[in-house]
């Protein structure tokens, strides 16, 4: 369906978008606390499930958002064939790149800012395709979430792509973090509470 910016569906995908963005926040804040479990040697069964649940979580969550924000971009909440968001993915990650290179390199990145070569790094061409794959396997019942071999499992995506995702998310705080989670309209969330107060 197409729209307008500032009309009514454009409100209700700002709001998706933004919860979306929300449930990105908390799966990735989840994932980094059951790492630091790990790493200080906390390695039993539910610690290791619930990592692997949070991040696998975060992936989906980052997916829906970026291709909301993309059908927002195109003013149009129809579908965008999965071959056409593997390569927006590609290349949205090739510009965040090319775009810490150039404020590093033009002197106006923030001082805290990660050495250059962090950036200086190839995008797999397949990378929007694998974080698609990794994140419907991961959603849908399917005997390929404990893929073996060549196929790509969830710890193969993260040590192959983990920066690209991390950058991605790394943007996106930025502009959709909610300040004010009590002043927000959440809309249909909003509905849901007064509906299971009833």
């Amino acid at each position: 369906m197409k729209f307008k910016v500032g009309d009514q569906t454009d409100g209700a995908l700002c709001a998706v978008l933004a919860h979306e963005f929300l449930l990105c926040t908390e799966s990735f804040e989840r994932f980094a606390h059951f790492g630091k479990l790990n790493i200080l040697g906390k390695r039993d069964k539910r610690t290791k499930i619930s990592s692997h649940n949070a991040y696998a979580r975060f992936l989906h969550h980052l997916y829906e958002f970026y291709v909301g924000c993309w059908k927002r971009d195109r003013h149009d909440t129809s579908d965008i064939p999965c071959t056409m968001r593997d390569q927006m993915f590609n290349a949205e990650v090739v510009k965040l790149l090319k775009n810490k290179i150039d404020a590093i390199k033009g002197g106006y990145a923030p001082i805290w800012e990660n050495h250059i070569s962090a950036y200086q790094i190839e995008v797999p061409s397949n990378f929007g395709e694998q974080l698609r794959q990794v994140r419907n396997r991961t959603a849908h019942s399917s005997i390929k979430r404990s893929a073996c071999g060549t196929d790509l499992s969830l710890a193969k995506f993260y040590e192959a792509c983990h920066p690209f995702v991390y950058l991605l998310y790394y943007v996106g705080q930025g502009m959709w973090t909610v300040k004010d989670i009590e002043a927000y309209d959440w809309k249909e969330i909003e509905q849901f509470d007064l509906a299971i107060q009833g």
